[in-house]
């Protein structure tokens, strides 16, 4: 039940709410005794989605403490969850079966499954103990990673994350990244310290809600609430520092308090499909920057006077009186202009319907959309008036804003970079958060032309296009995409 908030005079961010699937805070109990499981109870039973029972601890309870404790947590909405290494050793014993007869008549109803410490179970082994358990009914926890640091700096980033999706595919519910106790393996290094290229590389490929990211120290804490977001889901919690957490969520302690100020708005940069699913999840205002040359393109649609434009992901869906279409910097076929921004600054579209699919612009506009953010259509051209209109927009709703750079590749692009901070630029003293760096230009034209995407174009023959999106301040026009079409903003 949600706790009765005093000073109900004070406003507090929203949060997800028990049972939650996302925001989950996972706490680490190790040893703590009936009466000190119930005093926290008491104060915390609303903020902790999960108790997991470190280790094979659950073997060292008497049985009718044990009966009582797991039954305590459930009463209070909270999963209970035997922990990875119990697993490995009933698979040592070739106990599995019975080991999950027991835990469901003891009262637990989750279950983690992990091949962190046994030498010889095997990723196919893992699959199938994680499908089991799902089969036994119960709520199914994995974890990737190995307890011994010299093991898990060995594992590669896409091993990390083909067995992640690995473990989903078994039937995973939810899973655990691997940082121990410690906070030292996984995406922390041995001093505690975030291994960003390898986090982004996560957050790039994966939906991070699938994820428990443990992280037990709050340093861990702050940077992935900064990153994303208040409901990102959070493991290895000293039981008693669950409220500490909630804190830290919700803005009420110093590390993340500045971020609520009413005048603050957090900036994030980010990159392509997985930056605009994060940016998604956190409701930011999102400005799209395809640089070269989606963005531009769509702001020249409203210029030459088009009603609205669709953007379409798949090729198949590229149909309509005018189409705009283009893959890898080449026209569709059947398409009635390629993603031109000069040329269709030739054309009169006054009240047409335009549809477009571009390389990379056209899935990261649709993906940003969330139920309630804006996404809006930025870059060089018009980067003071999309800059301005999500700054007000960011303060109106009490919005981060994200600009979000479509990338090539799904890597940075010059381009995009500083089509980006060109944005940035003109948002009053930004809290910036984000993977991306930005990139500040003396000679944009000069940039863009020599850039990758640039260099394609001109032997493409459109080097008019590249001169073309270097451009500032061309347009005072904000397109905004509802869902379903762009159109300009009223």
């Amino acid at each position: 039940m949600k706790p009765k908030q005093p000073f109900p005079f004070i406003t507090l961010p929203s949060r997800t709410e028990k049972p939650r699937q996302k925001g989950m805070t996972m706490v680490l109990d190790k040893h703590l005794s009936l009466s000190e499981a119930k005093n926290l109870i008491e104060s915390s039973a609303y903020y902790i989605d999960v108790v997991k029972l470190g280790w094979g601890s659950s073997l060292l309870y008497d049985e009718s403490i044990l009966k009582q404790k797991v039954a305590l947590y459930r009463q209070h909405d909270i999963k209970v969850c035997t922990g990875g290494t119990f697993m490995e050793l009933a698979f040592e014993q070739n106990k599995v079966d019975e080991m999950l007869i027991y835990a469901k008549d003891i009262g637990f109803d989750s279950i983690e499954v992990s091949n962190g410490i046994h030498p010889n179970l095997t990723l196919s082994q893992k699959s199938e103990l994680i499908s089991k358990v799902s089969r036994a009914g119960f709520y199914t926890f994995s974890e990737v990673g190995k307890k011994m640091s010299e093991e898990d700096y060995k594992l590669s980033y896409s091993d990390r994350i083909k067995q992640v999706l690995a473990d989903i595919e078994s039937g995973a519910d939810k899973v655990i990244m691997e940082a121990r106790e410690s906070g030292s393996v996984g995406i922390f290094d041995a001093n505690g310290k975030v291994n960003v290229s390898l986090a982004n590389s996560i957050f790039q490929n994966i939906d991070p809600d699938l994820i428990i990211w443990e992280a037990p120290k709050k340093e861990q804490q702050v940077w992935l609430i900064h990153q994303l977001g208040r409901d990102v889901n959070i493991g290895n919690v000293v039981p008693f520092e669950a409220m500490s957490l909630e804190s830290l969520r919700l803005g009420i302690r110093a590390d993340t308090f500045r971020d609520y100020l009413k005048d603050a708005v957090v900036v994030y940069l980010e990159l392509a499909v997985g930056g605009a699913l994060r940016a998604q999840r956190r409701d930011d205002i999102v400005i799209v920057v395809d640089a070269l040359r989606a963005s531009a393109t769509i702001i020249e649609c409203f210029e030459q006077g088009a009603n609205q434009v669709t953007p379409v992901v798949s090729a198949d869906d590229l149909h309509g009186d005018i189409t705009i279409g283009e893959r890898g910097g080449e026209k569709l076929y059947g398409a009635t202009f390629g993603n031109s921004p000069f040329e269709i600054s030739k054309q009169d579209l006054k009240g047409k319907q335009v549809v477009l699919s571009s390389t990379n612009g056209a899935e990261c506009i649709c993906t940003a959309k969330g139920n309630t953010n804006k996404v809006l259509i930025g870059s060089v051209v018009n980067a003071k008036a999309v800059a301005d209109l999500a700054f007000k927009m960011a303060i109106e709703q009490n919005k981060n804003i994200t600009i979000l750079a479509a990338g090539r590749n799904n890597l940075p692009a010059i381009e995009d970079r500083i089509g980006a901070t060109e944005i940035l630029k003109h948002i009053a003293s930004p809290i910036i958060r984000g993977f991306l760096e930005p990139h500040y230009s003396n000679d944009i034209e000069r940039e863009f032309i020599s850039s990758d995407s640039g260099m394609n174009l001109a032997r493409l023959g459109y080097i008019q296009d590249v001169i073309y999106c270097a451009r500032q301040e061309t347009s005072s026009l904000v397109p905004c995409y509802d869902g379903k079409t762009i159109s300009l903003v009223e």
